[in-house]
């Protein structure tokens, strides 16, 4: 692949930007993979009747970081299964769909978006401890010249 790209003039940059693993489709589709292999088993004619299965499952899906699902970071709200949006229409006033007044509600949101920061921040601290605990110390380099 170097030497084609050498021959056709095209300079060739490897960065994190254009590898797979750092597209957040890809990383999506690495979780959506397995679950899909598992709810469809042998027969693969019927994968795509499987799919808002996985979505809801993989939407309210509580992440380890935020502490918070998918569902509530881009809708504000938890989602509700399909049981409880026919059988109990007082949800709709008590699962924040039917919103009075809307200045309470958003100074909710605020603080737990704020919350959700804070676990973050924390969570990266914890992965920057961890990460330090193994690297090797840097050599000293007290050169004299």
């Amino acid at each position: 692949m170097k030497q084609l790209c050498y021959v056709l003039n095209i300079n060739q940059s490897l960065i994190p930007v254009y590898h797979p693993l750092a597209n957040p489709v890809q990383g999506k589709n690495r979780d959506l993979k397995p679950r899909l292999a598992m709810m469809v088993g042998n027969n693969h004619i019927l994968w795509n009747e499987q799919l808002p299965a996985i979505r809801f499952a993989m939407n309210t899906a509580k992440c380890e970081t935020t502490g918070c699902t998918a569902a509530y970071l881009n809708f504000a709200r938890e989602l509700r299964t399909l049981d409880v949006v026919t059988t109990d229409l007082r949800s709709v006033l008590h699962k924040d769909n039917f919103v009075p007044e809307f200045t309470p509600y958003l100074k909710r949101f605020e603080r737990n978006m704020s919350q959700i920061k804070e676990n973050i921040e924390k969570s990266q601290d914890r992965r920057k401890a961890y990460a330090a605990k193994s690297r090797k110390p840097s050599p000293d380099l007290n050169l004299m010249i």
